[in-house]
């Protein structure tokens, strides 16, 4: 494990210095030394969370996407069965634990599908701290229904449209689109 390692070659490097007269090099290095570990320990739990926070997010917006194709006609048993097989054919991270999502369908404000996640990332050096896990969520929402559309269409009706049956065309396909 690579925290066990790194602290084993910490303490080989101490015992060098044990010897040491003067006594300070051994205290600065030691007091540097665990300070250094630990900030570029926790920046590196940290940027491991980050990665399964995108992940996770990724996901989680998969999920809804696809939740929000069929949620009106599923219940509320058949959306969590169909979020978690959704979310876990997306979401991939062996080393997390404690996976938790929760869909929500409401129809109250708009059509919207929520789909909230949680997951938990074990730490290797903020363990050294009693710092154990790093709890990451997210949640994606998609909202759908239908309201007034208003278009304004700008044409050109110029002199260059006049040649070849320009400007007829242009009014047909306006036509065609508004209907």
């Amino acid at each position: 494990m690579l925290p066990k390692h790194i602290i084993r070659r910490l303490h080989q490097a101490l015992e060098r210095f044990r010897p040491a007269q003067g006594g300070n090099v051994a205290i600065t290095f030691a007091l540097v030394a665990l300070s250094l570990v630990g900030l570029v320990g926790s920046a590196i739990d940290y940027s491991r969370a980050n990665s399964v926070k995108a992940d996770l997010q990724a996901a989680l917006d998969a999920t809804a996407l696809m939740l929000s194709k069929e949620a009106a006609a599923d219940t509320a048993n058949q959306l969590q069965t169909n979020a978690t097989a959704y979310f876990t054919a997306n979401f991939n991270r062996p080393g997390t634990t404690g996976l938790t999502i929760t869909p929500t369908y409401t129809t109250s404000g708009g059509t919207q599908v929520v789909v909230n996640g949680s997951v938990s990332v074990p730490t290797d050096f903020l363990g050294i701290v009693g710092i154990n896990t790093i709890a990451v969520s997210s949640s994606s929402t998609v909202k759908w229904g239908s309201s007034r559309l208003r278009v304004a269409l700008v044409l050109d009706n110029t002199g260059s449209m006049a040649d070849s049956g320009k400007i007829q065309a242009l009014q047909t396909a306006t036509k065609n689109l508004l209907s």
